[in-house]
């Protein structure tokens, strides 16, 4: 990602009386602005609900750690990382000045005291708005572009800063950076100083209208998500929310959001939905802005809290709202890009599996079932409707029409499925399997369940693949990984996203006798983990296909091991089980064919050549403050990306396919979200038919198989005929 200002809490909608203070002892930096003071302090019912909170994650959790000294430097180590992932907030003075207040949160929290936990957020709001005085300072005189000096990319693992003159430095390379790009791109000096104050006037803005119900949710996610990336804290406000997306009461997009670095990012689509079904929107994508209708003015949200996005985002059926994305990978000078979509309810309908036929020659045919959620119509069922939809139902019926479509081997397409029902995964699992272990469920005393698919017969008994990328997690994993142990399947793809626990939801309230008058907020906490029936965790490692596809651009940084404090993978004692020997053994042959076929695809090696390129990009730890390096690494990269984009057209020309014309790429505008019109928004087709040579593979690799089964029927049949 480009260097940007530290957004941890802009765009929040709440006044907050600042008080004027002088400027840090020694400081000689030019332009420097005093710095207002914060004095955020929590409520009586933030307090008690981080003192409920407390209790449920020191007892319940699948891993729980009393919030002690140690564990309370963890916390707050993490809180400081939530703030200023970057490092260009706090300087090394002001870590050693915190560094009494560490080992004290568990105690002030069981006395009611977050003091602690609001200290360095005060800071950080006050130090936010003196770096946007200081660079609106730095824009009279403007920038030297001839000089080579270069701003460092990613700072996770910098230093902190030794002084204030060393934090203003780092704004300077920041200011000149946003200067420089709208420079880039053909704005002249007087519309560059005219663009970049407003900007840094509206963030010192933004940033003064924060109160303690929007820093309370800061220190609590870093409390909750120092014991695991799943478990969370909802406030009051988070926890409506959050039950109307489980419950699809309200109209959206259908994307799930949370808070990683300074971002809100993707993390899961629902299936279906019109993020989902438009194809321009990826897990991992980052939300930097919001737009009502086609040409509403567009918010920045970049350092907004989850919830704030989601009402943004959230809004009538029918009507249309524009996000503004940053890929997962981009760095450099990479444009965002703006997608239209229109808002509805998406219903089990949208959600449900889908099934087609690939003819892969040779008089073969191949069906395909994609997959897109484990899905059941909870409500039906306990209605007594007999007819009520679940995923293992539809795939049933599937199955028999492929059979009577004689197709020659089934491709089941879990990628992107973020999971659903554990007892429709072990129904799936049946489908294919029949009656066996599926999966195993430890909770936090250890106890171990292990679940079976039905006790019947299964349906379709011939050659089978499973297609998963990092997208397929939780139930799509306990479906891959037990085909996979029985070696009733060939999986293939990219590795799976290695969600390997379970989590249940807490209402604080409830938990001690409020009732529901919704002071105290909601509590997701993780609470068991599952396994393999080998006794592998899926949990980190996800499943690996037995024939692995190159990571896709998007998915490079995607996955539960990237996530901080993600539990450990481990083993418990295997079940059980029956393995067809010779599947395993098929294998490496398996892989052999699929090696020599990609080797001469020129979708294939397109790719590997565009993941290469996105890899190249993303690897860059520092950007040039030298125009015309800049601008000669500029015109590389698009001229990479544009010879991309034109052999991509000229393959879906020549097998027939729609060429989408607004695939060129462009160059980065500049600007912020709040600073773009919408004249560049892209209207998604979802019903343009797509070039995908991930599933095409995955459909020969079947049919290899088929052949490699048929091939041994005959052999089986000659020996028998010959045998005396």
């Amino acid at each position: 990602m480009r260097p940007s200002f530290p957004h941890r809490l802009i765009g929040i909608a709440s006044i907050l009386v600042v008080a004027a203070s002088g400027a840090a002892a020694g400081d000689t930096s030019p332009g420097f602005a005093a710095s207002p003071t914060f004095t955020l302090s929590a409520t009586d019912d933030q307090a008690a609900a981080a003192k409920v909170a407390m209790l449920f994650m020191t007892r319940y959790h699948y891993r729980p750690r009393p919030l002690d000294e140690d564990f309370s430097r963890v916390v707050f180590d993490d809180l400081i990382d939530e703030l200023d992932p970057q490092r260009t907030v706090f300087t090394a003075d002001d870590i050693a000045r915190f560094g009494p207040l560490r080992a004290t949160l568990g105690a002030s929290i069981d006395r009611g005291d977050l003091s602690a936990a609001f200290e360095p957020i005060n800071v950080y709001l006050g130090r936010v708005a003196a770096q946007a005085s200081y660079s609106e300072a730095l824009l009279g005189t403007g920038f030297d572009f001839t000089e080579e000096e270069s701003v460092q990319v990613d700072r996770k693992d910098a230093p902190w800063p030794s002084s204030m003159n060393a934090l203003h430095e780092l704004w300077r390379e920041h200011a000149k950076d946003d200067w420089l790009r709208l420079k880039l791109a053909g704005k002249d000096d007087a519309t560059i100083r005219q663009t970049l104050a407003r900007r840094y006037r509206n963030l010192a803005a933004r940033v003064g209208k924060t109160t303690a119900d929007d820093a309370l949710p800061l220190f609590m996610t870093a409390y909750a998500e120092s014991t695991d990336p799943h478990t969370d804290y909802f406030s009051p406000k988070a926890a409506a929310q959050f039950n109307s997306e489980m419950s699809l009461s309200l109209d959206g997009i259908g994307a799930y959001l949370r808070v990683h670095d300074e971002y809100v990012e993707v993390t899961e689509l629902v299936a279906g939905s019109p993020a989902m079904r438009s194809g321009k929107v990826r897990v991992g994508d980052r939300v930097t802005g919001v737009g009502q209708g086609a040409s509403g003015a567009i918010t920045d949200v970049v350092g907004w809290r989850t919830d704030d996005v989601v009402t943004l985002i959230r809004g009538k059926a029918g009507t249309d709202v524009r996000l503004e994305l940053l890929p997962a990978e981009g760095k450099g000078d990479a444009a965002p890009r703006t997608v239209l979509l229109t808002r509805r309810k998406v219903t089990i309908e949208d959600q449900a599996a889908r099934m087609s036929v690939i003819d892969v020659g040779h008089g073969r045919k191949i069906g395909v079932v994609s997959v897109p959620s484990f899905y059941e119509d909870f409500e039906a069922k306990r209605a007594g409707d007999a007819n009520y939809r679940s995923v293992t139902r539809d795939v049933g019926a599937m199955l028999a029409k492929l059979k009577t479509e004689r197709v020659d081997g089934v491709v089941v397409d879990l990628r992107n499925n973020g999971g659903g029902s554990l007892d429709e995964a072990q129904g799936l699992v049946g489908l294919f399997a029949g009656a066996g272990p599926v999966v195993q469920v430890r909770d936090a005393v250890g106890a171990v369940d292990v679940q079976h698919s039905p006790d019947s017969a299964a349906l379709w008994t011939g050659p089978l693949g499973v297609l998963v990328n990092r997208g397929s997690a939780s139930a799509s994993e306990i479906f891959a990984a037990a085909l996979q142990d029985r070696a009733r399947a060939v999986v293939v793809g990219e590795q799976t996203f290695g969600k390997g626990t379970v989590q249940n939801l807490v209402d604080l309230d409830d938990a001690i006798g409020h009732g529901p008058d919704g002071k105290l907020g909601e509590l997701k906490l993780t609470i068991a983990q599952f396994y393999r029936i080998d006794g592998v965790s899926t949990q980190r490692n996800g499943v690996v296909p037995d024939i692995v596809f190159p990571d896709m651009p998007g998915d490079f940084d995607l996955g539960e091991a990237t996530y901080k404090n993600a539990l450990p993978a481990s083993t418990i004692e295997p079940v059980a089980f029956e393995a067809d020997v010779a599947g395993h053994a098929r294998l490496a042959l398996l892989s052999k064919a699929h090696d020599v076929r990609v080797a001469n695809s020129p979708r294939w090696k397109l790719e590997l050549d565009e993941a290469a390129a996105v890899r190249t990009i993303a690897g860059r730890s520092t950007l040039s403050l030298n125009l015309a390096s800049r601008k000669a690494s500029r015109e590389s990269d698009l001229h990479v990306a544009a010879g991309l984009a034109a052999r991509r057209r000229a393959l879906d020309a020549a097998a027939g396919l729609p060429v989408e014309q607004d695939g060129v790429p462009k160059g980065d505008d500049g600007l912020d979200a709040t600073e773009r019109g919408a004249d560049a928004v892209s209207r998604p087709r979802a019903d343009l038919p797509r070039a995908d040579a991930y599933l095409e593979e995955a459909a020969h690799i079947v049919e290899d198989d088929a052949a490699l089964l048929m091939t041994v029927a005959r052999s089986d049949a000659d020996n028998h005929r010959h045998t005396p």
